[in-house]
C-alpha cells in the first residue's frame, strides 16, 4: 500500500494549464506530479507569474507563490525552481526531487528538435493522437538537418499516432517510411501491421505473394499477433471465471448458474466452430 499524502492548500475551481503538452492542472499535488512525471519537458517556460498568481488565488498558496515570484524574478533555473516546489509540498523523497532535477538539467542539455519529440511523444504514450500527430509532422516540416535515423524514429512514432486514430492508409505510409529511413524491423512489422488492418485478408496475402522480401517479417508479425489474441483471450477467459467463482462464493445460485451455462454454450459453440473448419 502507498503512503499517504497530506495534500496542501485547496482544489483550485480554474485549473492551471502547461500550454505546450496541454495539460491541466487543479492542485499542488498534480503540479508536482506534472513536474516530476515529465522532467525531460521542464523549461523556463514552465515557471511564469501566471503559475505563481494561481498558486495564490486558486490554491491558497501565497507563501509558495511569493517564493516563486522571488525565483522567477532572480532568473533562476528550471533546475532550481522545480525542486523547491516539490519540496515545499512533500509529496516526494529527496532523492526523487534530486532525480527530477537531474532530469530536468539533461533535458536542458538536449536539442530543440529533440526536446519537441519529447513532447510530441508525450502526447502519443498519453493517447492525445491528433495532437502528437501535428507535432511530429511540425517538426518535420520545420526542423532542418537532421540525420536520417532520427527522421525514422519521427515518421515511426507519426504511425503510431495514426494507427491510433485507425487511419491505416496513412500509417501504413509513415511506417513505411520509418523504415527506408532507419532500417528498423519494428518499423517494418508495423508497415505490415498497418497494411494487414487495411487490406481484405486476399489483398494482403496477394500484396504479400508479389513481394516476397517481405515473407520473414510477415511470419514474425503472425507470431506476435498469434500471441497477443492468445494473450487476450486467455485474460477474457480468467475474467469469465472469476465471474463465477465471485457468484459461487457470494451464494448468488442463480447467478453462477446462468454464467456456467453461458461459458458452457460458448465452449459448444467455440468447439463446434472448429470441428466443422477441420
Amino acid at each position: 500500500m502507498g503512503r499517504a499524502i497530506l495534500c496542501l492548500g485547496q482544489y483550485a475551481k480554474i485549473p492551471y494549464t502547461f500550454e505546450k503538452t496541454r495539460t491541466r492542472v487543479f492542485c499542488l499535488e498534480e503540479l508536482c506530479f506534472y513536474l516530476k512525471e515529465n522532467a525531460g519537458l521542464v523549461e523556463p517556460s514552465c515557471f511564469t507569474r501566471q503559475l505563481a498568481d494561481w498558486l495564490g488565488e486558486q490554491c491558497g498558496l501565497p507563501e509558495l507563490a511569493a517564493r516563486l515570484r522571488a525565483l522567477i524574478k532572480g532568473k533562476e533555473k528550471p533546475e532550481t525552481i522545480a525542486p523547491q516546489i516539490l519540496e515545499y509540498a512533500g509529496c516526494f523523497s529527496e532523492k526523487e526531487i534530486q532525480d527530477t532535477a537531474r532530469l530536468i538539467r539533461l533535458g536542458a542539455d538536449v536539442a530543440l528538435p529533440e526536446k519537441r519529440k519529447a513532447r510530441a511523444d508525450y502526447f502519443l504514450e498519453n493517447r492525445k493522437y491528433a495532437m502528437a500527430i501535428q507535432e511530429y509532422r511540425r517538426i518535420l516540416n520545420e526542423e532542418e538537418n537532421r540525420i536520417p535515423s532520427f527522421d525514422g524514429k519521427l515518421y515511426h512514432n507519426l504511425g503510431a499516432a495514426q494507427a491510433g486514430l485507425f487511419l491505416f492508409d496513412k500509417a501504413e505510409a509513415s511506417f513505411e517510411r520509418a523504415y527506408r529511413l532507419g532500417g528498423q524491423q519494428e518499423s517494418l512489422l508495423s508497415f505490415l501491421a498497418a497494411k494487414r488492418l487495411r487490406l481484405s485478408e486476399q489483398e494482403y496475402l496477394a500484396f504479400l505473394t508479389e513481394h516476397g522480401e517481405y515473407y520473414e517479417a510477415s511470419l514474425k508479425l503472425e507470431e506476435r499477433m498469434t500471441a497477443r489474441r492468445q494473450a487476450w483471450t486467455d485474460e477474457r477467459n480468467a475474467s469469465r471465471i472469476a465471474s463465477i467463482r465471485s457468484a459461487f462464493f457470494a451464494g448468488e445460485e442463480e447467478q453462477c448458474a446462468l454464467l456456467m451455462r453461458q461459458e458452457t454454450n460458448r465452449l459448444t459453440d467455440e468447439y463446434r466452430d472448429y470441428a466443422a473448419e477441420e
